[in-house]
């Protein structure tokens, strides 16, 4: 079995053995080394060239966003970002982490992120650039892989790929995901900055579509049209987003 190297980075004595206990018992993970601040942990990923880093996201002079940010792209190994404050959840996917754990975590949060660990390696992608884009709420303009959403104290991520549609309901959108809905505070502009343009399509003010999940389209009065997707739902195409959605839909 191939052991994935864990650098465990916490400045928080308490957090280190709590996640360091949870790790003992996983057969494929090595813990090589652990490390208290940004800059000893800077050092470590150098020397010891680690697959995976453990990194708590606020510590004192340097961060983990700012200090993952420093290593080589080509040194550059996997991240889960740890942290007790869920507002730095977006921040952490912006710079394209693995996974996100918010202390206080348990052991089951724990291996389900080990688990997308072990997707990441398995599908050999390359690691991808890290910014130092420090502020909670900045859009790269890059295609989100994962939507954070808040959730009843938690913090829930969905992959973009696997939303089917979306409506805005109010203040709120409703993403509908696999049978499941999901409730975010956000605009349905700032979503669709978010997703990738060659996947998603407007095809209402208040909808936005997968372009995968379309199953039929029927024309209505108007200029409107009957979005059927291929679960059964019924949407309206609206004649103000008509063009560009059957222009993607290889129907103009």
């Amino acid at each position: 079995m191939q052991k994935i190297r864990t650098l465990i980075v916490d400045d928080m004595p308490l957090s280190r053995e709590r996640t360091r206990r949870y790790l003992a018992p996983v057969p494929d993970i090595e813990i090589v080394g652990e490390c208290g601040d940004g800059k000893t942990a800077l050092e470590a990923i150098g020397r010891m060239q680690p697959d995976l880093v453990l990194l708590d996201v606020q510590m004192p002079e340097l961060s983990g966003l700012a200090m993952i940010a420093k290593v080589p792209p080509e040194k550059r190994p996997a991240v889960v970002f740890i942290t007790a404050f869920e507002e730095f959840a977006v921040p952490a996917f912006e710079v394209r982490a693995v996974d996100y754990l918010l202390k206080p975590f348990d052991e089951a949060r724990l291996a389900r992120a080990l688990d997308s660990v072990r997707e990441y390696f398995a599908s050999r992608r390359p690691p991808a650039p890290v910014t130092e884009r420090l502020s909670a709420a900045e859009i790269t303009g890059e295609p989100a892989g994962r939507i954070a959403i808040k959730s009843g104290g938690k913090t829930v991520f969905v992959r973009a790929d696997a939303i089917d549609w979306v409506e805005s309901a109010g203040n709120y959108l409703c993403l509908h995901v696999e049978g499941d809905t999901h409730i975010v505070r956000k605009t349905m502009n700032e979503l669709e900055q978010q997703l990738d343009p060659g996947k998603f399509v407007r095809i209402h003010r208040s909808t936005l579509v997968r372009v995968e999940t379309i199953r039929e389209m029927q024309p209505l009065f108007n200029g409107d049209h009957l979005v059927i997707l291929r679960d059964g739902t019924e949407l309206t195409l609206s004649r103000s987003f008509r063009d560009k959605a059957l222009s993607m839909l290889g129907m103009q």
